[in-house]
């Protein structure tokens, strides 16, 4: 009978089908968000997700746009969430507080399940049980001594290294006098991707070698790098990391049917899981020789302090004690994947923009040389002898990468998801509300932050005591000589549970 009234139908009832279908989708729509519970101001949703073709990715601009035009909290629609966005301290400080009703960072996505590691690792983990055993084992890695002295170590060698490259092109390129110009930018982020790598892996890299090499016509004597078993491709895993991690992002909120069937979101799905298979094949490779090695030669391994020796010391004494649950592999993987899409870029960036700042205020630079003079004084030897210890008195230096921080930003724009009915703003919000805490524009905010696009490191500078600055944070009013702070103004790592653990 069915098939009877289908064969009857002609082109002019399927449209009329098809029109009455779209209408009936367009009524619910916007019915729905019409009569949707703590209705707050915001731009008009589009329906099919078009919204999304309008997002150009600048979630800072974006947010700085909305938050100028509605308002300390407002609403958006973005990916088919509703999304609240705060920009205020108080709101921003209930919703960083130590709880799990808002521990989940990360809304479900089809996208985000192919990076491989979903409910793994800490930053894409929502299971809090599992986070907190990660994170534990994470934590006790790398708040050890020597972990914390071999980073340093590892670091001054890499930017010997790194002099040793400058000086050599200054060389090919026949500078005749003392300075010549180049891109800082390329360089920096190689250096950080070598001491990321050998940091957390406990690999050398090649990174730097292969961007001096692309200034240098003699490749015979690069190649020969590449032929040491001790190297692994770091520039390569850095860039698929990269990729995976922005492909990954720029289909979060693509449908599912697209991505299955579609050729053009299909094929870049199909790079993000090529991109997810090396890297974890690449770990994979790393942790199942390094158990090997641990299994054979113990002794020989207690002078390694990289991060995955000591994950796997960790792992093998909670076994013993039976204390905590064991890692597997793939829960290493995780973790090193997360130490190393939030290591290289994040730190180059960082200190690029440091040295910026530091370079357009010769007053601060000034001041920064007089600081490291006086925690180093009648330096004789080539070599500075650098420690945590010494490290931690540099104060100034420490406020200028806060300064950079604030005005710079790693994630201008921080999410959390409810993970339970919580109050915020004087609204009961369900779980699973999406919150977008606008803490970049708050850092340039006039009710946190005296002269709050000046580049100052004095504001963070001046407190009688830096500990504090987790707490009150952020601003000095030198006509009366009195900070002016309020709680969470400051927020470069997060705050609460997910806190960076490097910041715990």
């Amino acid at each position: 009978m069915s098939f009877r009234i289908i064969e009857s139908l002609n082109v002019v009832d399927y449209l009329i089908i098809i029109l009455l279908t779209f209408l009936l989708y367009l009524f619910r729509f916007y019915y729905n968000y019409f009569t949707r519970p703590n209705p707050l101001p915001g731009p008009l949703p589009l329906p099919f997700r078009l919204e999304s073709h309008f997002f150009d990715g600048n979630i800072r601009r974006f947010a700085a746009e909305l938050c100028q035009k509605y308002g300390d909290i407002c609403e958006f629609r973005l990916g088919g969430h509703r999304r609240i966005l705060v920009s205020k301290q108080e709101y921003i400080e209930d919703l960083l507080s130590p709880s799990r009703t808002v521990f989940i960072k990360h809304e479900n996505s089809q996208a985000l399940d192919m990076l491989g590691i979903v409910g793994r690792g800490m930053f894409f983990n929502n299971d809090y049980d599992i986070w907190k055993i990660n994170k534990y084992f994470l934590l006790q890695s790398i708040s050890t001594h020597g972990f914390n002295e071999e980073a340093i170590k590892r670091t001054i060698e890499l930017f010997e290294k790194l002099n040793g490259y400058w000086n050599s092109l200054k060389k090919t390129l026949s500078c005749n006098d003392e300075w010549f110009e180049m891109d800082l930018l390329p360089w920096i982020k190689s250096l950080m991707t070598d001491n990321i790598s050998i940091i957390i892996t406990g690999e050398r890299g090649c990174s730097m070698a292969k961007y001096y090499d692309t200034f240098n016509s003699n490749k015979s004597k690069i190649e020969t790098v590449f032929d040491d078993p001790i190297v692994y491709d770091s520039d390569k895993f850095s860039r698929t990391t990269s990729a995976h991690i922005k492909g990954t992002f720029s289909l979060y909120d693509v449908y599912p049917f697209l991505l299955r069937y579609v050729p053009f979101f299909k094929n870049k799905a199909n790079a993000i899981l090529k991109d997810r298979d090396y890297i974890l094949k690449t770990l994979g490779n790393m942790i199942e020789k390094r158990r090997f090695d641990f299994a054979n030669s113990p002794q020989k391994l207690k002078s390694k302090h990289d991060l995955l020796t000591l994950l796997i010391t960790a792992n093998n004494d909670a076994k013993k004690s039976k204390m905590i649950e064991s890692l597997t592999n793939e829960d290493i993987s995780a973790l090193l994947y997360d130490a190393s899409i939030a290591g290289a870029v994040t730190a180059s960036n960082t200190l690029c923009y440091a040295i910026y700042y530091i370079c357009c205020n010769p007053h601060v630079k000034q001041k920064m040389f007089d600081e490291i003079d006086s925690v180093f004084p009648n330096n004789s030897s080539d070599k500075l002898c650098l420690t945590s210890e010494n490290l931690a008195k540099l104060r100034y230096c420490e406020s200028i990468i806060k300064e950079a921080l604030r005005l710079t930003h790693v994630v201008p724009v921080l999410k959390r998801v409810s993970s339970a009915e919580r109050k915020v703003a004087g609204y009961t919000w369900p779980s699973e509300t999406v919150f977008h805490l606008n803490h970049a524009g708050m850092h340039i905010d006039e009710k946190y932050f005296v002269n709050p696009t000046a580049f100052d490191p004095d504001r963070f500078y001046l407190q009688n005591d830096l500990s504090e600055l987790n707490d009150d944070l952020g601003n000095f009013d030198k006509e009366n000589n009195k900070p002016i702070n309020k709680k969470c103004s400051l927020i470069i790592f997060g705050r609460g549970m997910r806190l960076c653990p490097e910041e715990s």
